[in-house]
């Protein structure tokens, strides 16, 4: 058993005039009752279809479809309150248990703003006035809740949404179950329609087929979207091809009658060619034939006469044979013979004649007597065929009620036709002003459609208008928004980033601009300001990184130059004092001079007993003075330098003299050179020691001038120069100084390295830290947020402001076209009254088209009578005819017998004088003597005709002989003038044809170009002169050349005139005088047809650009969505025709009637377009399989649709909106028609057309009109995958306009569809026994009361019980 949901409560809560009211339903159903105004439609209208999807269209609102009920008056009224909440809601229970189930919408209105909106469903089971309240109670007043805290009240168990769009799809989600949200769309639209209170007023098949129409679902604007940019982006390069089409208008215009000219100049010159050179041909062709014909003709004289002279020879032999063998009686039995041969073939023939009109007479007696039967027939049928009439001609009476049907139905009685024409012509005079007041109606009725469309559009625009300044004031806020995200994306991802780190101040200044952001230049200002900030940060950084890799390459070349000291010192032997470049120098000279001198402290070793304090104080002291790297050299030697080395730059330290000092604390070097040995004895004994207490030398000492004083001390004295020094350690002077020194130096020099190296190492991860910090300040830099979402948000508050203002426009255009429209309709009704004042009949077009189509139908049956009557009369008079014609057939039938006796008599008799005849003349010596004779007549006869034609021959050869020779010096000279000027005239022409103006030589020959150029002279050209034609050019060039002034286009002279040639006429001699039209194209000179072909291909390549958008928009319709949308449309809406029909066949009415429907492809409109059927075959294919004529017949068909429309858009001055031109070509609902048809009991189902209608009964009407509708319905419920969803119905005024007793019949349709339903209806009470149980709530509302009181009432299937109040 099902437990599916139904309607259970409905429910208000300050909306309208209802502060807090629950209607119930019983068994899911409810009537609300009451009069106009007293809120039962607004009660309906506000749950079917409100509830179901929030969608707050005021015509949608309104079950007449009006737009001028708005939501916003349900909460704040005419002029009461500025601001207001309210709540609806519609509560669903299961049908066999306790579950209940809730939706519901919130609402806010603000007078002036747009309407808040969120909606819910609630499917924890809690109930709305029992479980939970929609307001909140404070003291005695009831504030309903808000957005924020209904959505606490309902918890996280329950469903809350701010989007009607969301709310919808959660509507059909939890209740419905339908696969696709197009269609609960759809759904919900065949409920508005099948709500509208007319539904039950305009009863006519075609208002359900219009319904049904509707009901189906188009493609979606986003799925046209592509399309529709694509058209607009194909009028822009339309655009720019109409500014190269008007300049190469005048250039075809131009080139046209260039072309003519070109084809004359060349036609005429061809002609002329072709012209002399047929002449010469037939003048040469006539000489060289004269000449033969005129030797022929000797020839031929010469045989006539030979011939002559043979026949008359003949001749004379056959006359004198033929005179021997003449007899008279043999001649004259012949001709006897042959007369009776001649009368005895006419007797014959006589005879024949009448045996042949025997037969012909036998025929036509058959024929008379068969033809008389049948007309008896006839009479008898077309009495009974008139009888058939009558009763249809008194069947359309009931409808029409015309005065002259009484007349009409006497004469059929008495089966006259006088008297016809006359109720004829009544009857067209009746029809005529029938028509005039169709045609007014139809005309009223057009401009209340017109009326209705523009009130329609003009709510759509209203409707469009508040849509646009709620998008306008969203786009604003969005702006808002944007610039708010903008500024705290800023300042979070200043907080966040680790190394862009901008000054407060910018900040705020960035933000300062922002908030006024407007353009493009904005962003260019926040953007230099963060710039800047940016670069000082990446400048420090980089200042930063600069001295460190300044520092690390100081390292570098330290760490390089330790290095290679460490390399140098390991590589030396021993360690050498620093020495300048000058003494280098100076020392390798004095090498390569081949002189002796070695540095002092090389030449010596300290004494063995030395301490080594003392060792580092003596060579202390001999550093400070000079001495320890002095060179010594010999004596020798010393001169050599001084007279060799001019450029000698160093220390010598040398003494002649030997001193007295016994210094012993230094020792010879015993290695080196004795004479060198000499040389540092001398100068170790003139170091003295000093002998002081403290071995200090103090400066008022003296000694030698050659002497060096050293003191123990450290103090040191050398001529003038004095001084104390002080050594931790001796470096130089002794091997073991040197080697320890050379291992100090190298152990310093390796811990440099590594400190360097350590040094290096930390300022290379500070420079690496420094570019990390410097590509981190990029990467953050570049994090900053962009302007795309502002930009963005400006652009879109650009676009729905521009279009905000392009709907006001169009709506202050429409306001004034509907008050136009509204004094045309007024106008038009007044006459409309006057001219059917005197019919019995609504004042419809449907109810007059309804008399005109019973008319046209009684105007079709009287002349079917007219024709039945003039057929009688017609019958009776042939019987009497026709039986004359048989009397007279007979007569002449005996008549023949007559003349066939008499002419068989005569054959016979002629017969026996031809067999006497012929036996006289067969003899056997007549016989060879008759055929001699004869054949001897036959050869003189043929012998005297022959002599006779040969000297008539003759006559004529001697007179032909004598003409061709006095004329053949004529001729002669005459052919040599033709080949001259054919000669002149193919130069001319060769000389056009080169040009190529018109034709190109190729493969052809001279002759057959000039025969092509011929066949292209117009008719209308072969007899103008030269000048005409060059006037007439010049015209054309002058009169649309207006266009063509910058590229110099003009007209030039071609060729010139020849020099006279004798013997030529001047008239041919001006044919090869001609202009050219020449033009100017990037400098360089260009004929027109080159000048046309760079146009041409500009605009070539401009429309193959189009051609190619064109292809491409086309093609986009068979790819895989487009035409997979619309065949998934077709199908479906063809499963839900057959879904419809299979169930009102199975639908028993209890009148007998069962109806069916069928949903037909229409043909094409016209060649371009093709038929639905093949239309969808070609859909319905893969894209991938469709062959490029395919593809060009879509093309094509669409093509023609949409420049249709836009031509008739443009005749009427209409604004082209090309949504609306691809919407409506693409509306497949168009390809189709609904059909209907009735069936009556076992009768043959027939098509249910309005005449087929108005027949049936009020009952049978109703039937007609709602099986359809509920069938529809019921076939849309199929497509939910929710089994157990609700089967809800409203209906506006419900069955109005169906007599009482019919009403019961309609209950027990909707109850065999299983609906649930709100009804509501001025007089209904619904207490039928077809209803099993309903809940009646009856509205009463005095005029303008604020208060609307409800007395309900419970109808049980039996009684109506007033309920508990």
């Amino acid at each position: 058993m099902s437990n599916r949901w139904k309607m259970n409560r409905i429910g208000f809560v300050n909306f309208w005039l209802y502060d807090e009211e629950y209607f119930e339903f019983e068994d899911g159903k409810l009537l609300l009752r009451g009069q106009n105004g007293s809120g039962k439609s607004i009660t309906t209208q506000s749950f079917i279809p409100f509830i179901l999807d929030g969608d707050r269209t005021p015509s949608r609102l309104d079950p007449f479809g009006s737009s001028d009920r708005r939501m916003e008056y349900y909460f704040l009224g005419e002029e009461g309150k500025d601001e207001a909440t309210g709540y609806l809601f519609l509560e669903f229970k299961r049908e066999e248990d306790e579950e209940y189930r809730t939706i519901g919408i919130g609402q806010r209105a603000k007078r002036g703003k747009p309407m808040d909106f969120w909606g819910f469903v609630i499917l924890d089971g809690q109930r709305i006035g029992f479980d939970l309240q929609l307001y909140k109670e404070t003291g005695k007043k009831r504030i309903p809740y808000d957005k924020r805290e209904m959505k606490l009240l309902l918890g996280e168990h329950n469903l809350f949404t701010n989007s009607q769009s969301e709310y919808k799809k959660l509507v059909n989600q939890y209740i419905f179950g339908f696969r696709k949200e197009e269609q609960y769309e759809q759904f919900i639209k065949l409920l508005v329609k099948v709500r509208a209170p007319k539904l039950s007023k305009e009863f006519k098949p075609t208002k359900v087929y219009d319904i049904l129409n509707e009901s189906l679902q188009t493609l979606s604007d986003e799925d046209l979207r592509v399309m529709v940019d694509a058209m607009e982006k194909m009028d822009e390069i339309q655009d720019s091809l109409d500014m190269l089409n008007r300049a190469f208008a005048d250039v075809k215009i131009i080139r046209n009658e260039y072309t003519r000219y070109n084809q004359y100049m060349l036609a005429k010159k061809a002609h002329s060619y072709l012209n002399k050179k047929e002449e010469t041909q037939k003048a040469q062709q006539e000489y060289n034939e004269k000449e033969k014909e005129k030797e022929r003709l000797i020839l031929k004289q010469q045989e006539i006469e030979k011939q002559l002279a043979e026949l008359s020879e003949q001749e004379t032999l056959a006359e004198t044979e033929r005179n021997g063998l003449l007899d008279t009686d043999l001649e004259e039995m012949d001709r006897k013979l042959e007369v009776a041969r001649k009368y005895r073939e006419e007797a014959a023939s006589k005879q024949n004649y009448w045996e042949q009109k025997i037969e012909e007479y036998k025929v036509r007696v058959y024929e008379k007597e068969r033809e008389l039967n049948d007309i008896k027939q006839n009479l008898q049928q077309y009495q009974q065929e008139l009888k058939s009439q009558k009763e249809e001609l008194d069947t359309n009476q009931e409808i029409i009620k015309w005065d002259g049907h009484a007349n009409a139905i006497r004469l059929i009685g008495l089966e006259r036709i006088s008297g016809t024409e006359e109720v004829s012509a009544s009857l067209s005079m009746y029809k005529k002003l029938i028509e005039e007041c169709v045609k007014i109606i139809h005309e009223y009725e057009e401009l209340s459609q017109k009326y209705d469309e523009i009130a329609q559009e003009l709510e759509v625009l209203h409707k469009t208008k508040i849509k646009k300044e709620q998008n306008l004031q969203t786009a604003q806020e969005q702006v808002v928004q944007s610039v708010d995200n903008w500024i705290t994306k800023l300042y979070a991802h200043a907080k966040e980033a680790t190394q862009w780190n901008p000054k407060e101040a910018v900040l705020q200044e960035a933000e300062d601009i922002v908030r006024t952001y407007q353009t493009i230049s904005d962003a260019g200002k926040v953007q230099e300001l963060l710039r800047n900030d940016y670069e000082m940060q990446w400048q420090e950084l980089l200042q930063r990184k600069n001295v460190l890799c300044q520092k690390e390459h100081t390292l570098l070349e330290d760490l390089k130059v330790a290095n290679q000291e460490l390399i140098l010192l390991q590589t030396q032997e021993e360690i050498e004092p620093h020495r300048s470049e000058q003494i280098i120098e100076s020392r390798k000279a004095l090498e390569e001079s081949g002189i002796m001198a070695i540095p002092f402290y090389k030449t010596v070793e300290f004494a063995e007993s030395l301490e080594e304090a003392a060792c580092a104080q003596l060579e202390a002291q001999l550093e400070s003075m000079g001495i320890l790297d002095a060179l010594v050299v010999t004596e020798k030697d010393l001169d050599k330098i001084a007279r060799t080395c001019p450029h000698f730059l160093d220390t010598i330290v040398f003494t002649k003299e030997k001193g007295t000092s016994d210094f012993r604390k230094l020792m010879v070097n015993p290695e080196i050179d004795i004479e060198i040995q000499k040389s540092v004895q001398n100068i170790l004994s003139n170091i003295y020691e000093t002998q002081g207490s403290d071995g200090t030398i103090y400066f008022n000492q003296t000694d030698t001038q050659n002497s060096l004083l050293l003191g123990t001390s450290g103090s040191f004295s050398h001529g003038i120069l004095l001084g104390k020094a002080y050594k931790k350690q001796a470096e130089f002077l002794g091997r073991l100084a040197r080697a320890k020194k050379k291992a100090q130096q190298i152990k310093k020099l390796q811990t440099t390295i590594l400190d360097l190296q350590s040094e290096l190492q930390q300022h290379q991860i500070k420079k690496q830290l420094a570019e990390q910090s410097i590509e981190k300040l990029q990467i953050e830099y570049k994090e900053i947020p962009n302007f795309e979402e502002i930009n963005m948000s400006l652009e879109n508050e650009k676009t729905c402001t521009m279009e905000l203002e392009r709907i006001i426009t169009e709506f202050v255009k429409y306001e004034k076209r509907i008050k136009e429209q509204a004094e045309k309709k007024n106008t038009k009704y007044q006459i409309m009254l006057q001219k059917c004042r005197t019919f019995p009949y609504g004042r419809t077009e449907s109810e007059y088209r309804e008399v005109l189509d019973c008319m046209e139908e009684y105007e079709t049956i009287w002349q079917t009578c007219k024709e039945l009557l003039l057929r009688l009369e017609t019958n009776q008079s042939d019987i009497l005819t026709r039986q004359d014609y048989l009397e007279q057939d007979e007569k002449q039938l005996d008549e023949a017998f007559v003349e066939r006796r008499e002419y068989s008599t005569k054959v016979k008799e002629y017969d026996i004088q031809i067999s006497q005849y012929e036996e006289y003349l067969m003899s056997p010596e007549m016989v060879e003597k008759a055929q001699r004779l004869e054949k001897l007549r036959k050869q003189i006869t043929e012998i005297q005709g022959s002599i006779s034609k040969l000297k008539e021959e003759k006559i004529y050869a001697q007179r032909d002989i004598q003409y061709l020779s006095e004329s053949e010096p004529k001729r002669k000279v005459r052919l040599q003038e033709l080949i001259a000027e054919e000669t002149i005239l193919r130069n001319y022409f060769e000389e056009e044809l080169g040009l190529k103006l018109v034709i190109a030589k190729e493969e052809h020959t001279l002759a057959e170009c000039a025969k092509m150029a011929i066949r292209l002279l117009r008719e209308s050209d072969k007899n103008r002169e030269y000048g005409d034609m060059l006037q007439a050019l010049n015209q054309v060039y002058q009169k649309y050349n207006s266009n063509l002034t910058n590229y110099g286009t003009a007209l030039e002279d071609c060729f010139g005139t020849i020099e006279e040639v004798s013997g030529v006429s001047d008239g041919f001699q001006a044919l090869r005088k001609r202009v050219r039209v020449v033009s100017a194209w990037n400098g360089k000179k260009v004929y027109l047809e080159e000048f046309y072909r760079i146009l041409k291909a500009t605009i070539d390549e401009t429309e193959l650009l189009i051609q190619q958008k064109d292809r491409e928009l086309f093609e986009d319709i068979l790819s895989q969505t487009i035409s997979q949308q619309l065949t998934d449309k077709i199908a479906e809406s063809r499963k839900w025709v057959a879904d419809m029909s299979k169930l009102m066949k199975k639908l028993d009415t209890s009148m007998g009637l069962s109806f069916s429907l069928e949903w037909k492809p229409r043909s094409a409109e016209n060649e371009t377009e093709l038929d639905t059927t093949e239309l969808e075959q070609i859909l319905l294919r893969d894209y991938q399989l469709l062959t490029i004529e395919d593809i060009q017949k879509v093309a094509g068909h669409f093509r023609s649709k949409i420049r249709t429309e836009k031509l008739k858009l443009e005749e009427e001055g209409g604004t082209i909106n090309y949504m609306e031109l691809v919407r409506d070509a693409l509306d497949y609902r168009k390809w189709f028609e609904f059909h209907m048809f009735y069936k009556r009991g076992d009768e043959a189902k027939k098509p249910l057309t309005n005449p087929a209608f108005n027949r049936f009964s009020g009952g049978e009407k109703a039937m007609a009109m709602y099986v359809p509708l509920f069938a529809a319905v019921n076939a849309q419920y199929k497509k939910a995958d929710n089994e157990e969803h609700p089967r809800i119905i409203a209906l506006d005024e419900a069955f109005a306009g169906v007599d009482d007793k019919n009403i019961n019949s309609m209950f027990a349709l909707v109850h065999k569809m299983d609906f649930d339903y709100i009804m509501n209806s001025q007089s209904l009470w619904g207490c039928y026994e077809t209803v099993k149980g309903i809940k009646i709530a009856e509205l009463h509302r005095p005029m303008n009361s604020q208060v609307v009181t409800v007395i309900r009432y419970t109808w049980n299937g039996h009684k109506r019980i007033l309920d508990v109040q």
